[in-house]
């Protein structure tokens, strides 16, 4: 039997890695990048909510404010 044959580690490492490990590793970067841009996307729908919340309050109290002066 040959080094390796019986499941030894490689010679140089887990550094070294082949390229299936490296593309492995390439999937799972790519992975997790897009599910943190789904979420920062759902964040920045979420904020622009909020803001037009913020903005229908605003104008609903400037109009209480306006009738009761009157």
């Amino acid at each position: 039997m040959a080094e390796g044959d019986t499941g030894a580690p490689r010679s140089g490492g887990a550094a070294q890695g082949d390229a299936f490990s490296k593309r492995e590793a390439a999937n799972e970067d790519y992975y997790v990048r897009q599910k943190e841009m789904e979420k920062l996307q759902n964040l920045k729908q979420k904020i622009e909510e909020h803001k037009k919340h913020l903005e229908e309050l605003d104008k609903h109290v400037a109009e209480t404010m306006a009738q009761g002066k009157k």
